[in-house]
């Protein structure tokens, strides 16, 4: 799978991007919200995975222009946050699965193996 991940946080990104791609996937590095935005408008991926407390703009507001724009792929939102009221607000804004971190390597294979579109 082509996964977008979106996180500003260097030490994720390593962890991210290493459990991603030892499972055969390839991995497109954004550092910020409006640079995610703009490589998921104009790149076809099988999966984007979003920090929600981004620079430029927050998670919530790239998944939401994503959405208008008629971008229907997964998105899976990644936040420190595990307030009832984040998680609602995350997937009113148009995530498919809210994952909070920390993350260990198997509840981020185990949320792409559910929620990746498998490419032919």
């Amino acid at each position: 799978m082509r996964v977008l991940l979106v996180e500003d946080e260097p030490l994720n990104i390593i962890l991210f991007k290493d459990v991603l791609e030892d499972d055969g996937h390839t991995v497109v590095i954004a550092n910020d919200g409006v640079a995610g935005r703009d490589l998921a408008l104009s790149q076809p991926f099988d999966l984007c995975i979003l920090d929600i407390h981004l620079p430029r703009l927050r998670g919530d507001e790239v998944v939401k222009q994503l959405r208008a724009a008629l971008v229907h792929g997964p998105v899976i939102a990644l936040s420190s946050s595990a307030l009832g009221s984040e998680v609602e607000r995350g997937l009113l804004a148009g995530f498919d699965a809210y994952l909070t971190k920390p993350i260990s390597p198997s509840e981020l294979r185990d949320a792409v193996r559910r929620h990746g579109r498998r490419t032919a």
